[in-house]
């Protein structure tokens, strides 16, 4: 970059963020990687994430590949108030670029939720029913399993 700096010349770049956000512009780069702008001015608002990294699109980073589906697993359950049970969500393809997601609870009175990975563990509070709900962190798919808090057997 150091020569092509020196040398004076402006020429296009394009920019690839980890979401496929490309920027182009044309323009003069310095040394320490500020843009001196030629005769365009650009105005851009990203969303960034804490995944992935920006480079430059002639890198050839990896292809990113995108999340098609939720699913969830079991759909439906029933859990003692005290008591915990599982529900995973699987995200598809499973060589997604990005995993990961978000687990909450419809309603913490009822059902509160914990989550390692793409494992919930919903815990019975109190007799009722509660939703568990999980999105993927781009926010385009959601899984929801139902859940039903029954009061423990007496004994």
């Amino acid at each position: 970059l150091l020569a092509l700096f020196e040398s004076g010349k402006v020429r296009g770049w394009r920019i690839k963020y980890p979401n496929g956000v490309v920027d182009v512009f044309k323009g003069w780069v310095s040394s320490l990687g500020k843009t001196v702008q030629s005769k365009e001015e650009i105005t851009r608002s990203v969303k960034i994430t804490g995944v992935g990294r920006p480079y430059m699109a002639e890198e050839g980073a990896p292809e990113v590949v995108s999340v098609t589906g939720l699913t969830v697993t079991p759909a439906n359950a029933t859990v003692n108030v005290g008591a915990t049970t599982a529900v995973t969500f699987t995200i598809k393809p499973d060589n997604a670029t990005d995993k990961s997601l978000r687990i909450a609870t419809s309603d913490p009175a009822i059902a509160t939720v914990t989550q390692a990975d793409n494992v919930a563990t919903v815990k019975g509070v109190k007799a009722g029913t509660a939703k568990i709900i999980g999105m993927t962190s781009d926010g385009n798919f959601t899984a929801i399993a139902d859940i039903t808090v029954q009061a423990a057997a007496q004994a």
